[in-house]
């Protein structure tokens, strides 16, 4: 499994972007969601060839970024 961190999502649209390790780009998307997550999550994932291109799919929760006020 890859690592990375949420650094984009669009409830509008129903996709969001993880950031890898690698500084690479991948899009994912909502439906595809087991758990909540928010920005700056750090989530483990599986990149496939979907409908709609490459996207992270089996999308996990890591750990959660700390909320600030």
């Amino acid at each position: 499994m890859r690592k990375g961190t949420i650094c984009y999502v669009d409830q509008n649209s129903g996709h969001g972007i993880i950031k890898d390790e690698n500084e690479q780009k991948i899009q994912f998307f909502l439906m595809e969601l087991k758990e909540e997550i928010r920005l700056n999550d750090e989530i483990s994932f599986e990149i496939e060839l979907t409908a709609r291109g490459l996207a992270a799919t089996k999308i996990h929760l890591v750990s959660t970024a700390e909320l600030t006020s």
